[in-house]
């Protein structure tokens, strides 16, 4: 999934109040399999970043040691997240996309943790969603099993599923 995101140098909640924060707008990758967030050295000369350490990061072509980072990302939704520790990647270009629209940065799981994650296909389209703070548990399996059940034609079946659904089971 791909969103647009953007991306300041690192400030408190409280500094953001009394100074003007210079917030740099970059398409992001969302990476359920990415343990951390990771930026490119686009990023980190757009916004002049100091390294604050070194990460061995593990990926298809093995592993390497490369610069953290601070940061914060403002993500779609208009929250903050501050303080993120992000790695140097470099990340595959599409060659089909122009160089302005190339993702700059990955939202890994260190930011998705934080929230409700959720991809949709209702009618052939798919919908990403994402919120922070995490509200409530989504767990799309009983409606799965209630419609499998339903779609079997077996009356045992189904009086079995709803007594187990009573029970708080399902």
């Amino acid at each position: 999934m791909f969103t647009k995101v953007n991306v300041s140098l690192p400030i408190t909640p409280e500094e953001a109040q009394t100074q003007k924060v210079e917030l740099k707008e970059y398409i992001a990758i969302w990476d359920t399999g990415a343990t951390h967030s990771a930026i490119t050295k686009k990023v980190v000369d757009d916004l002049k970043l100091q390294p604050t350490g070194m990460r061995e990061t593990r990926h298809a072509g093995g592993k390497s040691s490369n610069n953290t980072y601070l940061v914060n990302i403002a993500l779609p939704n208009n929250v903050m997240v501050h303080h993120v520790r992000v790695t140097e990647i470099q990340l595959i270009p599409d060659d089909n996309v122009s160089d302005d629209e190339q993702p700059q940065l990955l939202i890994g799981m260190d930011i998705i943790g934080l929230g409700d994650f959720a991809v949709t296909n209702v009618n052939s389209r798919t919908t990403f969603s994402f919120r922070i703070p995490a509200v409530e548990e989504i767990d799309f399996i009983p409606d799965a099993q209630e419609n499998n059940v339903m779609e079997s034609d077996n009356r045992q079946e189904w009086r079995a599923f709803q007594a187990n659904k009573r029970k708080g089971l399902i």
